[in-house]
Order: structure tokens, then C-alpha cells, then sequence
């Protein structure tokens, strides 16, 4: 038996870690802007997604949102009336498959009176994946900081 679970383990290592949405880090520079993508592991027939993230908007000012050439063909609202909060919106009638694919770009201005090197992170509170048949999609969250340096 044991042989057993370590063979069909080995065989679907995949399908046990299920599909994983993430922040990439990134570096950024005060008083500029930094590009941050989402990211999505792998995926089938992703045809809407609900994402709520939370920002420190002591040291980052969201500017823009934009989808990708993945999502290209999904609409997207960002609902940005809250400083420090994100929800992002995505729907189409047919879903987008890929893998490591950026969803979506995420574009902050760094403030200018930030000092020396700051870990900021990105925090996903929230995640709804849909497929094109109107099933929810499990998915894991990983968020990696953005470090703020000083200028090159």
C-alpha cells in the first residue's frame, strides 16, 4: 500500500497542488511607478474571476489596471474608491487557458518621501475563480513583496 501512494503521489503532484494564483516580487523605486502582475500557475476555461487586495497606500497610489493578451478578451472593472483596497473584476462567455500567465497588471506610484529599502506586500483577501460552466476553480494564494530601494 504504501508503494502505492508514493507511485500515484509522484504521478499527480499537479493535481494535488491545484492551481496557484500569485504576486510575483518586484522591485520599485520612489517617485516612480512599478508594473505588478497577477499571476495564475495553470488553469482550463477560466472565464470570470473576483480578486480583493489590499495595498499600503502610505507608500504605493494605484494609477492603472490592465488586462493582459490572455484576458484580452474578458471585460474587467477595477473598483479603486478605497485607498489601500482593490476589487478587480473579470468576465467572459468563454474561458482562457495557459499556463504561468500573466491575468493582470497592477500599476502603483511609488510616494516620493519613502525612505531606504521597505518590504510592501500585496494581500489577496479575497478570490473567486470561475469557469466558462459557471464552476468555481480552488485556488491557492501566494504574494511575494515589493521591495522599495532607493534610486539606481
Amino acid at each position: 500500500m504504501c508503494i502505492i501512494a508514493v507511485v500515484v503521489g509522484g504521478v499527480f503532484p499537479a493535481q494535488a497542488l491545484g492551481v496557484e494564483l500569485y504576486i510575483p516580487a518586484s522591485h520599485a523605486e520612489r517617485g516612480k511607478t512599478v508594473a505588478v502582475p497577477v499571476m495564475i500557475d495553470h488553469v482550463d476555461n477560466l472565464a470570470g474571476m473576483k480578486i480583493v487586495l489590499k495595498y499600503d497606500a502610505r507608500l504605493l497610489t494605484f494609477t492603472r489596471g490592465s488586462r493582459t493578451k490572455h484576458t484580452d478578451g474578458l471585460m474587467h472593472v477595477v473598483n479603486d474608491k478605497t485607498p489601500g483596497v482593490l476589487i478587480i473584476v473579470m468576465a467572459g462567455a468563454t474561458g482562457i487557458k495557459g499556463t504561468n500567465i500573466p491575468l493582470f497588471i497592477l500599476t502603483f506610484r511609488v510616494h516620493e518621501d519613502v525612505s531606504g529599502f521597505v518590504k510592501s506586500f500585496l494581500e489577496i483577501s479575497e478570490v473567486e475563480l470561475m469557469s466558462d460552466k459557471l464552476k468555481g476553480i480552488e485556488c491557492v494564494v501566494r504574494t511575494e513583496p515589493v521591495i522599495i530601494g532607493p534610486e539606481s
